[in-house]
């Protein structure tokens, strides 16, 4: 086992007191943003490793980016978040309140292709490539998720 790895997943459980690692709280959307955040690290830190490991990488993205996205839809008070784990599907939903998500439903179908095979043995691998447009899609996703946070800011009224 890569000591690395499991010192970083040690510290994510155990240092952060997540109870539950892999489900956030349904209708929190900050749990949803802070999951979507923790697997857009992980799949950082793992693309930086020798040799990267692609297929983890591009799975984590996929779950990055889900949470990303049903934490934008609660942000927007769509309450309970869809029950799917269709990307294509959940950008359009988002798009309904952020129009940049239109640009990404091709993306989020090659995202969705590792949903769960790339979480198992397959015979297909990911690719460098893959794993670069995986992050990519992604850095794009949680852009447009925090682009919505930042402006609902406090405002001033005169």
């Amino acid at each position: 086992m890569n000591t690395s790895l499991f010192s970083w997943f040690y510290y994510e459980i155990l240092e952060n007191k997540l109870s539950t690692f892999f489900i956030p709280h349904q209708n929190n959307k900050a749990e949803w943003f802070r999951y979507a955040n923790m697997y857009s690290r992980a799949a950082g830190f793992l693309m930086e490793k020798t040799p990267p490991v692609h297929n983890t990488v591009c799975y984590l993205s996929f779950l990055s980016a889900e949470c990303s996205m049903k934490g934008f839809l609660l942000q927007n008070h769509l309450c309970p978040v869809p029950d799917t784990h269709d990307l294509r599907e959940l950008c359009q939903l988002c798009a309904s309140f952020q129009a940049g998500y239109l640009e990404l439903e091709d993306d989020c179908d090659f995202l969705t292709q590792f949903a769960t095979p790339s979480g198992f043995p397959s015979f297909e691998r990911a690719t460098q490539e893959d794993a670069e447009q995986a992050l990519d899609t992604l850095q794009g996703i949680l852009e447009l998720g925090q682009s919505q946070k930042q402006s609902q800011g406090p405002s001033m009224t005169m």
